[in-house]
């Protein structure tokens, strides 16, 4: 498998907003060669000028999103802080080429998270490296074929990421983030609701599941990193002239419009 070909082919894609479906035919095997290729199309990012990694996201760890894509496992994608937007703000449609939104529980990290470090095993042993926890909307792009994608073509496009938006943080007991409950609104609709034990049964283990994969591909976790720990409910494709918000009790909501 050319690692670098098929990264290039992925990222000139993306960028073009081409349909995955009209794309050369890729074949990604498995999740280790999937990360192996996203690392390429992340350089890719970086050297485009697209910024810098601030922060990860966690993909598929509510089973409705499991049952969707026929994923049955999570995987991370990296995100760019030139698309960490706060509260509210506009997104351009036509920068899309199938734009979704999901309401989800982010985290700040407090403090870095050495490569070397063991595994976590415990919500206990993550829950120190949690400093502010915010509503938030992951920003996807699945280019029309979100329910086609294989484990590895997921994984080697950056689980498909285009940032996010953050309500403004407050200071909880991540002990207790399973508890919070929150709806998906879109133009003053709810379009789904959920709560934190959606997100692998706590956005805590979502943290741990995370930490310890870049763990094992030799990356980490660093202090003020933003943590996207999935959708409670399933994905809603907005259109020019809908609102989309991530309301969640006990957290500022985060909202974005889109023109």
């Amino acid at each position: 498998m050319n690692i670098k070909k098929i990264a290039k082919t992925l990222f000139d894609d993306c960028n073009n907003l081409k349909p995955y479906l009209e794309a050369e035919k890729i074949s990604i095997e498995n999740r280790k060669d999937g990360y192996l290729v996203q690392d390429e199309f992340l350089k890719l990012k970086q050297n485009n000028g697209e910024g810098n990694i601030a922060g990860w996201k966690v993909a598929l760890t509510n089973i409705e999103m499991q049952k969707l894509t026929g994923i049955d496992e999570p995987a991370e994608g990296a995100i760019f802080g030139p698309l960490i937007y706060s509260e509210q703000t506009r997104l351009k449609f036509d920068n899309y080429g199938h734009l979704g939104a999901e309401a989800e529980i982010a985290i700040k990290i407090s403090k870095d998270i050495p490569k070397n470090s063991q595994k976590f095993s415990s919500l206990e042993e993550i829950a120190p490296y949690v400093s502010e926890v915010m509503a938030a909307l992951e920003i996807v792009d699945d280019r029309h074929y979100g329910r086609e994608a294989t484990l590895g073509i997921l994984i080697g496009q950056n689980s498909m990421n285009q940032g996010c938006v953050l309500g403004k943080p407050v200071g909880t007991d991540p002990m207790n983030l399973d508890k919070l409950e929150g709806s998906l609104i879109m133009s003053g609709e709810i379009f789904g609701r959920g709560s934190g034990k959606n997100v692998l049964s706590h956005p805590l283990k979502a943290l741990m599941w995370l930490a310890n994969s870049l763990i094992s591909r030799g990356r980490s976790l660093h202090s003020g990193d933003i943590i996207m720990t999935g959708s409670i409910a399933t994905t809603c494709w907005p259109r020019v002239g809908d609102e989309v918000v991530a309301d969640i009790d006990g957290l500022n909501p985060a909202s974005f419009e889109v023109v």
